[in-house]
């Protein structure tokens, strides 16, 4: 058996944890520099609000229906996804997570019955919700196609929804294509058009014809829907290339300010190389003005530089140091800028790598002192040691985050205070 546990309107629950007063009342969380609504929760959803509206175009509508706003914080989110973890694996043999607020737990040859998984889909919303505040729902199948299905319902089972073999072929009748995970919409369009429209059509369909409509993505839904795993575990590894980019809150025009933000987003990237215990061996440096935010009296322009390393490093301030002098080469006077990207290429594992001409006490200490940075800014939240660099020229470049709400469990300054 497979558990799929997700978390409810995550973002907007991760928010009302620590502000008791906004429980049973509207949220919404927005993306980026304010842009869009990327989530919001069933109160915020009875306004007529939804997901991928535009903020600024709906503002007087949030105003209205004393809807609370937040930006994006993403910190907060991430801690609350790793207690959340952290519960999943007091529970079950193997975890896999899927995203932020979703996970699979596999309970194989475990050879318990429906209703020993139903006890435990209850026991993991009491624990979740009890302990890290957030309320979740489980769905527990065969396959994880099935389980994401039985999630999708599981509200209508108060919060768990587990498979059973009788009533199985009763929910994929009732059940569109579209809504199965992996086959969306496009994909729905071309099963309609050989009158397969229902989850229980899609399982019944042949896997030659599955193979020329869907690919071998296809096939392995509909052997799901039949309950024979075919999906594999995700297991996570390093990827190919590492990159941190962001848009600015206004357009940047001086080469200083740019440094400035050069230098954080590569502090950001290269600590994720070193979370994925990898070392890079060349960095990409790209601007853009972009053509978006043009108006007839102002040209664009965009470039970038690859620069390679005389040898693999995860070291902050040698990569940092290489990405500003890409950054002085493709920079042009003149110019508003409102996008930055710094990609790391070229990874390898980890390693202290010897050198006849550099002291390889110098590699240690600069190891050393990146393992210490990291721990404290794990510790204390990211930013509580950064370069000077960053500081120099402000931060008005920064993206805009006016509802940013406090690092409640990760920065020591933002923990609540009782009066």
């Amino acid at each position: 058996m497979i558990l799929h546990c997700d978390g409810n309107s995550f973002y907007a629950s991760c928010e009302q944890i620590y502000r008791p007063d906004l429980r049973g009342k509207p949220v919404v969380v927005l993306s980026n520099n304010d842009g869009i609504i990327i989530a919001l929760n069933k109160e915020a959803k009875k306004s007529g609000l939804k997901r991928g509206d535009v903020f600024f175009k709906v503002s007087d509508k949030c105003k209205l229906c004393d809807i609370e706003v937040f930006s994006s914080n993403y910190t907060l989110y991430a801690d609350i996804s790793r207690r959340i973890t952290s519960i999943y694996m007091e529970f079950a043999p193997e975890i896999e997570e899927y995203s932020i607020d979703e996970s699979f737990l596999f309970f194989n040859g475990c050879n318990w019955s429906i209703e020993d998984y139903r006890e435990i889909g209850f026991e993991l919303k009491k624990k979740v919700f009890k302990e890290v505040g957030i309320p979740i729902c489980v769905g527990g199948a065969p396959t994880k196609t099935l389980a994401k299905l039985y999630n999708k319902n599981a509200k209508l089972h108060e919060g768990v929804f587990i498979y059973e073999p009788s009533s199985n072929d009763e929910l994929l009748k009732n059940t569109p294509c579209s809504d199965i995970w992996g086959i969306g919409r496009v994909k729905a369009k071309r099963l309609e058009a050989i009158n397969v429209k229902t989850a229980l059509e899609l399982k019944n369909l042949p896997l030659n014809i599955a193979r020329k409509l869907l690919t071998s993505v296809g096939v392995a839904t509909v052997m799901e829907l039949n309950g024979i795993p075919a999906i594999d575990r995700v297991t996570r590894t390093g990827n190919d290339v590492i990159t941190s980019s962001r848009q600015f809150s206004k357009k940047i025009y001086d080469l200083k300010t740019l440094e400035s933000a050069v230098f954080q987003y590569s502090e950001l990237v290269v600590e994720k190389l070193r979370k994925q215990k990898f070392e890079a061996g060349a960095v990409c440096v790209f601007i853009s003005t972009c053509n978006y935010y043009a108006s007839d009296e102002e040209s664009q322009y965009s470039n970038g530089i690859y620069l390679e390393f005389e040898r693999q490093t995860s070291y902050t301030v040698d990569i940092a140091q290489a990405a500003i002098l890409g950054l002085k080469k493709i920079f042009r006077q003149g110019y508003g800028y409102k996008t930055v990207m710094i990609t790391l290429h070229k990874l390898l594992p980890a390693c202290l790598q010897g050198n006849l001409f550099i002291d390889p006490m110098n590699d240690i200490k600069k190891r050393d002192l990146m393992i210490s940075l990291d721990k404290i800014n794990s510790s204390y939240g990211r930013g509580a040691v950064s370069l000077l660099k960053t500081l120099e020229a402000g931060t008005e470049w920064e993206m805009k985050r006016a509802f940013l709400s406090p690092c409640w469990t990760t920065r020591i300054r933002d923990i609540p205070r009782i009066k």
